[in-house]
């Protein structure tokens, strides 16, 4: 189909390649712009519809709970005023069809009304609200005659603009084409003398500092070649031998990324799976049946076993997300770096009971201060001691030390469990690197707690190793942190205080999934709050208005009115009350982000999905203390 492009001498193609591939672009460009016009034209019609028709609501409101249909009537009567507008129809709370206006020619209010959105008309039904309790609807209809007259417009201006463009782009590059296909067609001409004639002498050819300019060179740079010494050929011989080295090289780092990326993508699913199979299975049961109290106990027990693990890989996969985009972001202060190991050996500790490995801790009498974030600091012991935890087996020992060498702290996780091999030593802290990668592995993970343990050290300026005798020889982690100058006689942060109440709290609930509601409800009522739920945005704002709480806690993502809507129309309400009722973002939208987006739109705290109880009832607590 092309041959009568390659049969075309090198300055044509070069003019119907700039020709053929703007006027491409243009016809792709006009088709997305009559494209993305139709679209804002049809969901600006929309939009349109969609606020005539709740405008309409708003007024017909105490018409139809009042029974008049001659105000409703002339209030519909607006349409008229609008080009397009062809109907507009109030019904009762019954459905029946209260009062309508239409255009000539247009039938009748429907019996029922459906919205509609295709390509001859727009339409739209809103609620009528009175005090919180629907009285009717308004359905409010939108012909869209006008949309092929836009379409044609559009078009026809988009169609002279690739006439133009066609024309300019042809003119210019039978202008500019001489300045490639000149040096090549000379190019050209000297291979084929040289193929001919061996004596003949390469010829000096003008080429723009480009490609083609390249190209001549190079050309150059191979005929001096071929007449020159054997030892320069054997020469060239070895770089391209060498080059070709180095491409097979590349090629066999580039398969075994491949190879951990397939086994990274397994080791996910993997272990996504695992906990979601126990969850699922165990709701099953209780869903079936009534269980008794040791089946019900052995039940949740698995579920939050099941959901900490899962809720864990999420939490690595996020962790090593936002420190590869270098959004990870800490808050450090002078901590007392044996309260960091307490804490973390002290979360640690049932699991090494539980599966019979002794954990010693070894702290010196003197504070060890440095300036770290505590709950990352945490985070890295955490994942390290957990590690040793899972290669040590029952009977084995973990020993934590902390230390002062050379002006910093080093904390020594020292275990007598299977060791590291030498060949993967020097890979231990790599991303999506295991020993064993294999469906046949003995333990699971995703090959990221020790990367995210050292890239966390550094973000401290300190350094991470790992050392170990062999297989089965034990291992021993050294983490080490700059000590804080002149920082003896620091005062220790004082603890938070243990399961704050809530007695008497009025609180108002947010969300359109009934069983986040659920949860979040059991959670605040067992803490003493009373407890108001709305499954909608519309609903909660009509909750607010009927009793005003003492908190809000609000989803984002809702249909209809979303969480930011909610806010803004509580921040209105407060301001004509005189009120300041505080506004919780409850979400799964968990990023830093929308953490911060939450902060800036007048949310007083962003609690992320999945959440413990602990941390609803304190973001509740720290809201309203300075009330309390």
């Amino acid at each position: 189909m092309m041959g009568w492009f390659a049969r075309l001498p090198i300055h044509r193609k070069l003019i119907a390649m700039a020709v053929t591939v703007s006027g491409a672009a243009l016809v792709a460009a006009i088709s997305s712009g009559v494209a993305f016009d139709v679209a804002r034209f049809r969901t600006g019609t929309s939009d349109a519809t969609k606020g005539l028709a709740q405008i309409f609501a708003d007024n017909v409101a105490a018409a139809i709970v009042f029974g008049d249909p001659d105000a409703a009537r002339k209030t519909l009567e607006g349409i008229k005023l609008r080009p397009y507008f062809t109907r507009a129809c109030a019904y009762a709370a019954d459905g029946t069809v209260f009062a309508d206006v239409h255009l000539p020619r247009v039938d009748a209010c429907p019996s029922i009304p459906v919205e509609v959105h295709d390509w001859h008309v727009t339409a739209s039904v809103v609620p009528v609200v009175q005090k919180g309790r629907t009285v009717g609807s308004v359905y409010v209809e939108r012909s869209l005659a006008d949309l092929k007259d836009r379409i044609m417009v559009t078009a026809g201006a988009g169609l002279f603009t690739l006439l133009l463009a066609a024309a300019l782009a042809f003119e210019l590059a039978r202008q500019l084409q001489l300045l490639i296909s000149k040096p090549i067609v000379q190019l050209s001409a000297a291979a084929r003398e040289i193929g001919r004639d061996e004596r003949f002498l390469m010829p000096d050819i003008e080429a723009p500092p480009d490609e083609t300019g390249a190209l001549v060179t190079a050309f150059q740079d191979m005929v001096k070649r071929l007449t020159s010494s054997n030892e320069a050929l054997r020469a060239e011989v070895e770089e391209r031998r060498r080059m070709q080295a180095e491409r097979e090289q590349l090629l066999a780092r580039e398969r075994e990324a491949s190879r951990l990326k397939d086994e990274f993508l397994a080791a996910v699913s993997h272990e996504l799976r695992t906990p979601l199979n126990a969850i699922s299975g165990w709701t099953q049961v209780l869903a079936a049946s009534k269980p008794n109290e040791q089946t019900l106990a052995k039940a949740v027990a698995s579920l939050l076993r099941n959901v900490e693990a899962q809720k864990r890989v999420i939490e690595d996969l996020l962790d090593v997300s936002r420190i590869i985009a270098g959004k990870l972001q800490m808050v450090t202060t002078a901590v007392d770096l044996r309260t960091v190991v307490e804490s973390a050996a002290e979360v640690i500790g049932p699991a090494a009971r539980g599966k019979g490995v002794r954990l010693q801790v070894t702290l010196p009498n003197v504070a060890c201060y440095a300036q770290i974030d505590f709950d990352r600091i945490r985070q890295v012991l955490w994942n390290v001691l957990s590690n040793a935890v899972k290669f040590t087996p029952a009977g084995g020992l973990i020993d934590v030390t902390v230390a002062e060498r050379d002006g910093s702290y080093s904390v020594a996780v020292a275990d007598t469990g299977i060791g590291i091999s030498p060949a993967f030593l020097p890979f231990v802290f790599d991303r999506f690197r295991q020993a064993d990668g294999s469906t046949t592995r003995e333990y699971s993970g995703l090959g990221l707690g020790l990367a995210i343990v050292k890239e966390l050290t550094e973000m401290h300026g300190g350094t991470v190793s790992a050392a170990s005798a062999g297989a089965g020889q034990g291992a021993t982690f050294t983490i080490a942190l700059p000590r804080l100058a002149d920082s003896y006689g620091l005062p220790l942060e004082a603890p938070l205080p243990i399961s704050p109440r809530l007695d008497g709290i009025q609180v108002l609930a947010i969300d359109d999934n009934v069983d986040a509601l659920e949860v979040l409800t059991s959670a605040l009522s067992n803490a003493g709050a009373v407890v108001r739920i709305a499954l909608s945005g519309l609903e909660g704002l009509g909750r607010f208005q009927e009793s005003v709480p003492d908190v809000v806690l609000c989803d984002l993502a809702m249909p209809g009115v979303d969480g930011f809507e909610v806010l803004r129309q509580i921040k209105g309400l407060n301001a004509v009350t005189g009120r300041s009722t505080p506004v919780l973002a409850v979400t799964a939208y968990a990023s830093a982000e929308y953490r911060e987006r939450c902060l800036a739109a007048g949310f007083r705290g962003h609690v992320p999905k999945p959440y413990k109880a602990g941390d609803v009832i304190g973001a509740v607590v720290a809201v309203l203390a300075p009330r309390s």
